[in-house]
């Protein structure tokens, strides 16, 4: 079966495979197979698949890895060396001439690429092809193809396209937004970025910028002339604009002086302060608008071509910039003239502070739920209006006056917990009335405790130039916090009343003061005080609100004091709208100056727009307020008002723990019925009974929750106990500070209900690690959850994971608690949060080792799951000490042997000098309840020199090989894994063979390798040499010759006829198993084919918006529960039968040394023979010639023969030895094969079942997912019983387990009282 990877699939049918020999020595870089099925060529639009099968393609996808030099006396250097390469370039072949570098985690083409291309390294495998022998590969996947242009296709959303109207239309508007081949035009927002982004316009502008700013300064801070007595005394400076300007306002004032008379003497000395005030800031303006008009107009004209400012923008971003430099002068003298009001308007806002919304005359439809959502909102303006004392101008004054009265009009733009969130849009604003909004905004100013607010408002009337500040928008805004200043000063008596009496019922209730409670509750009429005469006349010791004239609701006085400000405005004139007049009534107040506005390039309207008339038009009457607003204190008003937290009287009463106070309270049926009680909130949405069980007072909790019984059915209880507040958790989130009440109300508790954080009831629970009382409290949650689900089937801990991917088992930490989720939940045991940790990862680096012994001994965990960076549970441990513990576990999982005695290779890992290091324990039982445990720690060069040593010691014996092992480290920058994981399994069988073997079973150097940790190699040596010498001095004496040849040729072709057809079949076998291991459980792959082709599908899927996203969530959830395990049954079954298939390869060359001496003997002897022929041959030479010669020879030729005799005799012997032991070890071999296979059957049976269970417990997730969304079962998230988390109202659901997707579990430290 072809693999699923395009890449793969060519490669095994490519005659690049045969070249990749030996494939030790060769890597490939496989892009992944989303990248191959959803890319396409930019140029040409084909599909990248198209182009894989080429060998250029091929080819410069794979690495040939050069053979390390043997390493002599400079060993320790190269080492060093190799160190030093991690984190630098490296240049890397391909096998078609090509070169790539790679640096860390990306791969860069270099020579011989068309184009440069960057892939960054993902993962690593070993890669079996489908082949007759074995031939491991090693894979690193990458994110991109490295040859040719590609770009993802896109999945388009199965629906149907926009109408060609919409489209013509949409198509216009961009045109008109966007013309083509217009360059992007700057977008200026101050006056100070102008001047950044045109330095030539700053710099004809800076000096006289800055010698304004030096007269500004200059006027404002003149210090007294020398007096006349003084010994120098200066020429006084020539004047500027701005102090000729002043000069003649102060002219203007003296000569006006005459009409003030009276109390009136000193409001007209302050207003003529702030004439000056605003004669000199108008006078800037101008002057300063005058120098940007002297700029060079080539300038000018390059600012009106690369920006869209006109100039009446220009002129707002002037007159800000000039406001903003000089507004520490101005303020500042402006808020000490009217710091008087100020105080006394403070003071009277202050009395105010306990006023409840309800009593500032607002009909709040809708109940205590409508009441939170205006606070709430109002809230907003109060935190927008509360920015005011950090504005720098007048301009951002107005700016925060206009948000804070949008923000007062808008609706919520923030869903309720529980509610569908839709797509982004506008926040609607409410059509209300100008009476409504001046309630509201008493609000907002009453909360926001301001000070300096007469100052701030006549800040922003007098000293905005440009602007129209009398009309529009933003003279609505500010004449209606003029209207709210006035009506606070002049008719707020009623609400300071209110306010006193609110605040001494809430004191009475936090104090527990039952007296004076009962005397605010029940009043007698002689008991009712009148506050009139303790607070003082409503009205202000200044002049009465009658004294004003009101243009339609605007305190506007009289235009006929418009002369003063035109004696000192030079402009060109607005007479013809305020005309000139010299003569004033006594009961008229001078009021603004006429603006002078200098314009840029020519003037854009009128300043008309500010006349009286605009004023008549505002719908503001303060005049009739007083009506309105009063402060309500009625006991019925009084028992439903709410503090600036939104808490109720009785949430006082629970907040300060006042248990008599709270059942007197709830007592009063008139003012608390039940249907009151189930609604009360404070302003986080924490209704009373959470309030209560956040305490833990068990009276308080408990008198609550008798009265909601006592007066609520069932339904309304489900409802109410699963409101959830600001943070999304309800009182069941809570239920740690109250652990009594789960076997009280556990039945009718949300437990499924999540938080924010998704965190479900269970799950705080859980996490409530401090909790006295945690075992018994979570055991009896867990029990109460189940029953609460209702199906009669296992706790579906699915349905409590976190939005980070945790799961119950991730957090807890009691090792009790998690045996029992473990038997009785229906619980995925592999589940990964968003960073892949496991629930035994998490234990593991958090050293909870109760946890990890339990987890161990479930056979569903994989042990050897790896999270993002690659690392196993043993490698994330939090120390040495419980990295020993677990290699313990991992000893006693595997199997022991016939002496009950287990060994193992438990772990690899890397060294620093680039090596790697090998674990070996082994555990025997000392008596019923305790090992005797020894470890070592052996690198790869010690297993081979134990190979080569047994090997030399029995050199008749069959030894699984040890030859071509693959370095982990080919790529220092980024060491294989899974080649160590490898080697670390093939250690292991090795291990496992030995002892096992029928003659190195019980050899002492074996048993010193995993016995004795510290080895010394050179005597290990020696003795090995001397015994194999002894062997063969034993051979030669005590066997005796094969005399017969021909029965042993015939016994060892039928011994290895017999091990070829085992052979055959242990090769078909593993063949097959590598198959099925790559397409349905990743054997040697990260990615299973069915799992990645599973999760393709589930990639589009997800983009058919008509498809339910219950269905979408489900499928998420199966193939899920089809993720490969690094430990599956078939990985298992085929490392067994790849170990066997290796013990038939050293049994076939065990075998193969027989036929080899056979040869030798009949080879020698036949030397023999020539010898004794070439001996007979020589007597037939003539007596009496060369006899010393012949005698001579034929004495050579006698010895050769009997030396060869003697050799043939000596491998005779040998053959024996070898017959004998081959003849032995194959009966031992036989029993070992058909045990180890039995036993890997067994093991793959077992293992499939498990592995099956959980994919069906996987599906049936899925399928009860969408199930109960078509049955209408939700997770009600709202007291009137809502929708689920995820669907609307007529379609409520379940949430389905979180998707994993990527903290490595932080919040498993958290402490549950802190939630």
């Amino acid at each position: 079966m072809q693999p699923l990877n395009p890449f793969l699939s060519a490669f095994s049918k490519s005659p690049v495979l045969a070249q990749c020999l030996p494939p030790q020595q060769h890597i490939l870089l496989v892009p992944t197979a989303d990248a191959l099925l959803n890319s396409r060529d930019t140029e040409t639009g084909a599909p990248l698949v198209a182009s894989i099968a080429s060998e250029e393609f091929l080819g410069s996808h794979v690495l040939r890895i050069p053979v390390p030099k043997a390493q002599g006396a400079g060993a320790k250097d190269a080492a060093q060396n190799l160190r030093e390469m991690r984190g630098k370039p490296k240049v890397y072949s391909t096998v078609n001439g090509k070169s790539l570098v790679i640096k860390d985690n990306c791969i860069y083409t270099n020579k011989g690429f068309k184009s440069l291309a960057q892939a960054n390294m993902l993962h690593d495998i070993i890669w079996y092809p489908d082949t007759l022998d074995p031939r491991p590969l090693l894979i690193y996947y990458i994110s991109r193809p490295l040859v040719g242009s590609w770009e993802e296709v896109k999945i388009t959303p199965a629906v149907l396209p926009p109408s060609e109207g919409s489209n013509r239309q949409l198509n216009v508007a961009s045109e008109i937004q966007s013309p083509s081949g217009s360059p992007k035009k700057k977008d200026i927002r101050s006056f100070h970025e102008l001047l950044n982004h045109f330095p030539a316009i700053a710099k004809q502008m800076q000096a006289g910028l800055e010698r304004l700013f030096r007269e500004f300064t200059l006027v404002f801070e003149r210090p007294l002339p020398p007096p006349p007595s003084a010994r120098d005394i200066p020429d006084p400076e020539p004047d500027g604009p701005i102090a000729a300007a002043m000069r003649r306002a102060k002219s203007n004032s003296d000569a006006s002086t005459s009409v003030v008379k009276g109390h009136e003497e000193s409001l007209g000395n302050a207003a003529d302060d702030e004439d000056l005030m605003r004669t000199s800031l108008e006078t800037a303006v101008t002057a300063a608008i005058d120098l940007f008009q002297s700029v060079d107009r080539q300038q000018l004209s390059l600012l009106g071509a690369t920006t869209d400012l006109t100039g009446s923008v220009v002129e707002r971003l002037i007159e800000r910039y000039i406001t903003e430099n000089v507004h520490h002068l101005l303020f500042p003298r402006l808020a000490a003239l009217r710091r008087q009001d100020d105080l006394e308007l403070e003071a009277k806002i202050r009395q105010m502070d306990h006023i409840d919304i309800s009593q500032l005359g607002v009909a709040i439809d809708g109940g205590n739920r409508a009441k939170r959502e205006v606070v709430n909102r109002l809230g907003r303006a109060v935190e927008e209006f509360r920015k005011m004392p950090n504005a720098s101008c007048p301009q951002e004054m107005m700016e925060i006056l206009l948000s804070t009265t949008k923000a007062a009009t808008q609706l919520r733009d923030t869903p309720q917990p529980g509610e569908p969130t839709g797509p982004s849009s506008e926040k609607p604003v409410m059509t209300i009335n100008a009476d409504t909004l001046v309630s509201l905004l008493l609000y907002v100013v009453i909360k926001a405790q301001l000070k300096h607010l007469q100052a701030r408002l006549a800040y922003i009337r007098h000293f905005i130039f440009i602007d129209d500040v009398d009309s529009g928008e933003m003279g609505y805004a500010l004449s209606t916090f003029e209207a709210v200043l006035s009506y606070l000063d002049r008719e707020s008596g009623g609400l300071r009343r209110a306010s006193k009496r609110n605040k001494a019922l809430w004191d009475a209730v936090s104090k527990g003061d039952m007296s004076e409670l009962r005397r605010i509750m029940e009043p007698d009429e002689e008991a009712i005080e009148d506050d009139v005469a303790v607070l003082g006349s409503s009205r202000s010791r200044r002049q009465s609100s009658s004294d004003w004239s009101f243009a339609n609701g605007t305190s506007r006085r009289s235009s006929s004091s418009f002369t003063i400000s035109e004696r000192f405005s030079m402009g060109s004139g607005l007479s013809h709208v305020f005309p000139f007049q010299n003569g004033t009534d006594a009961m008229d107040v001078p009021i603004l100056p006429v603006k002078r506005t200098k314009k840029v390039a020519m003037d854009t309207r009128s300043m008309s727009s500010g006349s009286e008339i605009s004023f008549r038009s505002m719908p503001i009457s303060v005049g009739t307020l007083t009506s309105a607003i009063e402060g309500d204190t009625s006991i019925e008003r009084l028992s439903q008002t709410q503090d600036a937290f939104g808490e109720s009287v009785l949430m006082m009463a629970v907040q300060n723990r006042q248990p008599e106070a709270l059942k007197y309270l709830l007592s009063l049926r008139q003012y608390y019925s039940p249907d009151v009680i189930l609604d009360d909130q404070n302003n986080e949405g924490t209704t009373l009974f959470s309030a209560a069980v956040q305490l833990g007072d068990e009276t308080i909790v408990n008198t609550i929750l008798d009265f909601i019984l006592d007066s609520t059915d069932d339904d309304k209880i489900r409802g109410y106990l699963a409101i959830q507040d600001t943070w999304g958790r309800s009182a069941a989130h809570y239920m740690f500070h109250a652990p009594f009440l789960i076997q009280r109300i556990g039945r009718i508790l949300p437990w499924r209900q999540k938080d924010k954080n998704g965190q479900t009831p269970l799950f705080a629970l859980c996490r409530s690690y401090d909790h006295p009382d945690y075992h018994t409290m979570v055991k009896e949650a867990l029990e109460a959850a189940s029953r609460s689900q209702g199906d009669g089937q296992p706790l579906h801990l699915d349905n409590h994971v976190d939005i980070k991917g945790n799961t119950l088992l991730h957090i807890v930490n009691d090792a009790s608690l998690a045996s029992q989720i473990l038997q009785k939940c229906d619980v995925d045991v592999n589940a990964t949060n968003e960073k892949r940790f496991t629930a035994l990862m998490l234990a593991s680096k958090y050293g909870r080792f109760d946890m990890v012994r339990t987890l161990f001994g479930d056979p569903r965990v994989d042990i050897a799951a790896r999270e993002l960076r690659g690392l196993t549970a043993v490698e994330l441990a939090k120390d040495d000490e419980l990295r020993n513990k677990i290699d313990d576990l991992v000893l006693f999982s595997l199997m022991p042997g016939s002496d009950s005695r287990t060994t193992g290779v438990v772990r690899s890992f890397f060294v620093e000098d680039a090596s790697i290091r090998f674990v070996l324990k082994s555990g025997a039982p000392v008596d019923k309840q305790s090992y005797a445990v020894t470890t070592c720690r052996r690198s790869l060069t010690d297993f081979e020199h134990l190979a080569k040593l047994l090997q030399m010691e029995n050199p008749a014996s069959w030894i699984p090989s040890l030859a071509d092992l693959r370095s982990p480290i080919q790529i220092p920058s980024r060491p294989s894994r899974a080649v160590l994981r490898d080697l670390q399994v093939r250690m292991d069988w090795f291990l496992k063979v030995l002892l096992a073997h029928p003659t190195f079973a019980t050899h002492e150097m074996l048993w010193e390798f995993f016995l004795v940790p510290d080895l010394q190699l050179d005597m290990m040596a020696e003795r090995s040499k001397l015994k194999a010498d002894a062997l063969l001095e034993k051979v030669h004496e005590e066997y005796e010759p094969v005399e017969d040849l021909r029965e042993v040729e015939q016994f060892v072709d039928h011994a290895r006829d017999m091990v070829r057809s085992v052979h055959f079949s242990t090769r078909s076998v593993a063949r097959r198993a590598n198959v099925v291991g790559n397409v349905a459980n990743g054997k040697s792959s990260l990615l299973p084919d069915l799992y990645e082709a599973s999760n393709l599908l589930s990639k589009s899927l997800s983009t058919l918006p008509f498809l339910p996203k219950s269905h979408i969530s489900a499928f998420v959830t199966y193939v899920r529960s089809l993720s490969p395990s690094q430990s599956s049954p078939h990985q298992t079954f085929f490392q067994a039968f790849l170990a066997l298939y290796n013990n038939v390869e050293a049994i076939l060359q065990a075998l193969a040394r027989p036929p080899q001496t056979i040869t030798k003997i009949m080879a020698v002897r036949r030397e023999a023979e020539r010898s004794y022929s070439s001996l007979s041959r020589s007597s037939r030479w003539p007596l009496g010639l060369l006899d010393e010669t012949r005698q001579r020879l034929n004495e050579e030729r006698e010895e050769k023969a009997r030396r060869s005799e003697g050799e043939a005799e000596r491998l005779g012997r040998e053959l024996r030895y070898a017959q004998q032991t081959v003849a032995g070890e194959l009966a031992g071999w036989r029993d070992m094969h058909e045990r180890m296979g039995r036993r890997a059957i067994r093991d793959l049976a077992r293992g499939m079942v498990v592995a099956e269970k959980g994919r069906l417990e996987g599906l049936r997730r899925a399928l009860r997912a969408v199930r109960e969304v078509d049955v209408g079962v939700g997770v009600g998230v709202s007291g009137s019983g809502g929708p689920g988390v995820m669907g609307d109202d007529s379609s409520p659901l379940i949430v389905p387990a979180a998707s994993v997707v990527g903290s490595d579990g932080e919040t498993a430290e958290g402490s549950g009282n802190s939630s």
